[in-house]
């Protein structure tokens, strides 16, 4: 019993020594800083857009009906595929033949005034030669009254003839007179009669054209009882039945709804204002719907919409983007995740986001003064004055204009967040800087001058078009503290961003954060911790 209280009072001391081994050697690292960190990978990457939208046939045409009646025939049901021209249902068209023989009736005692008119104007025309050969007669009458008169007068002056004589010569005169007068009445009523004709066969010719102009219309809605496909396609939707009333009176009602061909259909899809202006036409789009989820679908972006929609302040934009759906499983109405992408890259270095959000503790203080050197000490001031071959008092007048403009940047970002254009600000600083060089240089210097500023714009064009941005990222040196890189970085996606950088390459470790469990993921873990862990 001795013997064993002697080993387990060894094995109490023994158990002591090691936990505060264990314990003084943890302290020890604790002093040291542990990093998580994470690999330097090479692959394709996309940027993206992600929205929701709606799959929707190219081309839909609601069928709808001209006219009021009874559905007597339907020839076509949902998912029906139709021909351009087919006739697809019909309405009652006992009404409008009832119209159409009645316009015909109409027409036809329109023709026959006509013809009346045409038998009367004959007959005007013929009275108005009878009067015209009843004034011939009058004159020729009156021209023989005349003579025989004047003649008879003559005598009677020299007492040859009686004097009845002479009165009846001269009442034969009065009668030819009157005759020739009443002959000219009788032709201007005959002329009369005959314009009165006339416009009676005008009325009649007019008329006519009213009754066909009428037969024409209920002919046409006689033929608009016939309801017609005007595309070719499938039916989607039907809206009536056989014995159902539709009445056109005020609006055209719906009977069917035709997607011209559903192997060709569009995305709609709704994406924000701060991401619109990376999307363009032409761009690739991946999307799924609910009912194959593991499948994805391509699409091309084909149209973006100048139409902003407001819902609570939230601004969009529709953008539109082909499908190409010749197994036809995509369906009308369907939900679409929609990814956009805009930009793509294959077999370049990735590293991970948070990599470029990491700051080593005490650095985030003073980053804004350790990232902004001195203005002498900058490239670009130091590339202008080489270009442009300042002298020291161009230098100095060059300094102030970059510290002035500098000065309303840091008014800028001494603004909220929420209130401040850093863009504009930023666009403004270079205008600003560019414009008042250019004041300050030598005649002999504008033609540099402007060789200088079209490198400027080259410059920003390619910076542009490549999508790259000065970074830093952070990786542990021979001794274990954080060592700085100078990296470009890329495009970007949930989780990865393109890194561009001749000191770093694949495989390499970049620290991503602290490793607040105390065990970086860099060193070997202490066997005997999680024993203790566990009360052992």
């Amino acid at each position: 019993m001795k013997k064993i209280g002697l080993w387990s009072f060894v094995f109490i001391i023994l158990a002591l020594g090691i936990f505060l081994a264990l314990f003084f050697l943890k302290n020890g690292e604790a002093s040291r800083q542990d990093y998580r960190l994470a690999k330097i990978t090479k692959g394709s990457l996309k940027s993206i857009v992600t929205s929701t939208g709606t799959l929707n046939p190219i081309n839909t045409v609601k069928v709808g009906s001209q006219v009021s009646g009874i559905i007597k025939e339907i020839y076509v049901d949902f998912n029906s595929t139709v021909e351009k021209g087919q006739v697809v249902a019909l309405i009652d068209p006992a009404f409008y033949e009832a119209q159409v023989e009645q316009s015909q009736a109409q027409v036809q005692i329109a023709k026959t005034q006509l013809q009346e008119s045409t038998k009367s104007i004959t007959a005007a025309e013929a009275g108005i030669q009878s009067a015209e050969a009843q004034l011939t007669s009058s004159l020729a009458t009156l021209k023989e009254a005349e003579l025989r008169y004047e003649r008879l007068s003559s005598l009677a002056n020299r007492a040859l003839v009686a004097k009845s004589d002479l009165d009846t010569a001269l009442s034969r005169r009065d009668n030819a007179q009157a005759s020739v007068k009443m002959a000219q009445s009788q032709i201007k009523s005959a002329k009369a009669n005959l314009n009165r004709i006339l416009a009676q066969e005008k009325g009649s010719e007019a008329l006519i054209k009213q009754r066909k102009a009428m037969l024409n219309l209920a002919e046409i809605q006689l033929r608009y009882c016939t309801i017609k496909s005007p595309i070719s396609g499938n039916v989607i939707e039907r809206h009536v039945d056989v014995g159902q009333t539709v009445a056109a009176s005020l609006q055209s009602p719906t009977l069917f709804t035709i997607a011209e061909d559903l192997s060709s259909m569009q995305v709609m899809a709704d994406v924000s204002e701060a991401d619109v202006g990376q999307i363009a036409s032409g761009q690739q789009v991946e999307f799924t719907v609910d009912a194959f989820p593991e499948q994805k679908f391509k699409a091309q972006v084909r149209q973006i919409r100048n139409a902003a929609t407001n819902i609570q302040n939230v601004v969009t934009y529709k953008i539109v983007a082909d499908v190409k759906n010749d197994s036809l499983v995509l369906r009308p109405g369907m939900t679409a995740n929609v990814n956009v992408i805009t930009a793509e890259v294959d077999d370049v270095l990735m590293a991970p986001n948070a990599a470029f959000r990491f700051k080593p503790p005490g650095e985030a203080a003073s980053s804004e003064k350790s990232r902004i050197p001195p203005i002498r000490e900058r490239e670009t001031y130091k590339y202008a004055v080489k270009k442009l071959g300042l002298d020291e008092e161009q230098c100095q007048a060059y300094e102030d204009i970059i510290r002035k403009a500098g000065e309303k940047i840091k008014q800028v970002y001494s603004l909220p967040e929420d209130q401040r254009d850093a863009v504009s600000a930023w666009r403004n600083y270079f205008t600003e800087i560019v414009r008042n060089l250019g004041q300050i240089l030598k005649p002999e210097q504008s033609g540099v001058f402007r060789e200088y500023l079209r490198e400027l714009r080259e410059w920003g064009d390619k910076r542009r078009q490549s999508k790259l941005r000065r970074a830093k990222v952070y990786i542990l040196d021979k001794s274990g503290n954080p060592e700085a890189v100078d990296v470009l970085a890329g495009i970007s996606n949930e989780s990865q961003t393109q890194i561009v950088s001749e000191d770093i390459k694949e495989g390499d470790m970049v620290i991503i954060g602290l490793d607040l469990s105390g065990q970086s993921n860099n060193k070997k873990t202490n066997p005997f911790s999680s024993l203790m862990q566990r009360g052992r």
